[in-house]
Formats: structure tokens, sequence, C-alpha cells
């Protein structure tokens, strides 16, 4: 069979594309398109492994290992170390499910215009038409998820929250839908409400949610989105335990009283 790099490294190029949000969707992490696309990139131009001699399945997973860990760090960045195993494990994981379909759909039913070899897949087929399965099979992916996730009971968590000399405990709700991180440290962000941390925010939040704008030595100040409006948040480094964990994140404080909790935090800053 005739393989057309431009067609394998554009074909790759998509299906590693939604291996990768579907790895981030997965771990419930955020992913900057532009990583998400030199990640995509990384993974289409190893392909061309299909292109080599028949390996020895021992060196094709050593093989889609080793790719796996470069797409991983180009696509997540720089991760403490049991953080980066996660989301390894996680892509290669997907990535290894497809292989075994491809594999399994070359060996049973041999599709016209198909070629595997080596862990890898070529579909001569036009471009659109990758594009468009491989969409609707990862928007398939998210609708389960949302499902499931809607299925979900509210969890909460019994939070410490120590700063200034003051410690502070609290009742927090695990919410996936807090992606809030700060923009400069990368940390994510839990959300308290003012009255329920006031004795132990720093004076810098406090003059800033009352609409001062000098003293703010000491916080940074961060885009916030809700469903209802767009705002900014004061944020500022504490220590804070998350059911007996430590948690390493930043604290934003809203004056907005948070709905049956005293603080939102997503669940996998605990994992």
């Amino acid at each position: 069979m005739v393989i057309y790099a431009d067609v394998l490294i554009a074909v790759n190029l998509y299906i590693n594309y939604f291996l990768i949000r579907g790895t981030a969707l997965l771990l419930r992490r955020k992913i900057k398109p532009l990583r998400c696309i030199l990640s995509s990139a990384a993974g289409a131009l190893g392909s061309l492994a299909i292109m080599l001699p028949e390996l020895h399945p021992v060196l094709s997973v050593l093989l889609k290992a080793l790719l796996g860990t470069i797409v991983t760090i180009i696509a997540f960045g720089r991760q403490k170390r049991g953080d980066f195993l996660l989301t390894l494990l996680c892509f290669l994981a997907v990535s290894f499910l497809f292989a075994g379909g491809m594999m399994a759909l070359w060996n049973f039913a041999a599709p016209l215009g198909m070629y595997y070899r080596n862990g890898f897949a070529y579909f001569d087929i036009p471009i659109g038409a990758a594009a468009v399965i491989t969409a609707v099979v990862y928007g398939g992916f998210r609708l389960v998820k949302c499902i499931y996730e809607r299925k979900r009971p509210e969890v909460h968590e019994k939070v410490i929250l120590r700063s200034n000399g003051i410690e502070i405990p609290l009742d927090g709700i695990a919410d996936t839908g807090n992606s809030l991180c700060d923009s400069f440290s990368g940390k994510p962000v839990i959300i308290a409400s003012l009255n329920s941390v006031r004795a132990a925010v720093p004076e810098a939040v406090l003059n800033y949610l009352s609409g001062s704008t000098s003293q703010l030595e000491g916080i940074r100040l961060v885009p916030c989105r809700t469903v209802t409006s767009d705002g900014v948040l004061p944020v500022f480094p504490a220590e804070i335990i998350i059911d007996g964990k430590s948690a390493d994140a930043m604290l934003g404080v809203t004056r907005q009283e948070i709905s049956g909790a005293d603080c939102i935090f997503n669940p996998n800053i605990i994992i």
C-alpha cells in the first residue's frame, strides 16, 4: 500500500488532538489550544514510525510510551512528579485503547484504505471525513461525561485555612466546574466567601473588595467568569488543608455568598 506522508501526518494530527483533549477531559484539566496543537503535531510526526519495518510488540509499546511522554510534557507543561505520572498514564491508556481498537479493526475488518503497523494507523480518506469522525467521537465522549457529572451527588469536604496566624475551619464543596487558576503560578484557586474567611485574609484583600486600588501588595488579581457575570478576584497564598491533605493552591475571595458552603474547590487539587 502506498502511504502518503502528508495524509499520514494530517490524519494523525486530528487523532492526537482529540486523544489529548480526551485525556484533559478525563482529568478535568484545562489545556491551552497552542499546547494542544503543538503536542498533537509532535505525536503526528511520531506516526512516521509506521514506515519503519515491523517492530517487535515490546519495542512498539516502548516507542508509544516515549512518544506519549513527549506529548504529555508539551501538552500539559511542567507538573509535580505524581501529577505528571497520572497524566502520562491516562494519555497512554487513551492512546492504547485507540490503538487496540485500530488493531482489532485491521485484523477483523481490514477496511479498504486503512493500514496499521507499529501502533499507528493510516487512513487513505479525505481529511474532512477524518475530522468529522473524530469530532463526533469526542462529542459523544463529552456528552457521556456531562451526563455522568450531573448524576454525581454534591460532595462536601472539611477545609482548613491557615493564614495570618489564624486557623479557620470551612465547609467546602468539590466542584469540577471550578477551573480557576492563578495566571502567574498556574496554581488552582479555591474560592471562598469573604464572610467565611474575613479574619484570616490580608488587609490588601479587604482594601480591594472595598473598592480601593492602593495598598494591594501581596495579592494577585485573577479574571473570573461565572454564569451570570465576569469579574476579578483577589487571590493570595495560604496554607490550605482539604480532607486532611495539603492543597497546593491559592485562595480567592468573593463578596458573594456561596450557596450551601463556605468555599468551592476543584477535587483534582487533592488527587
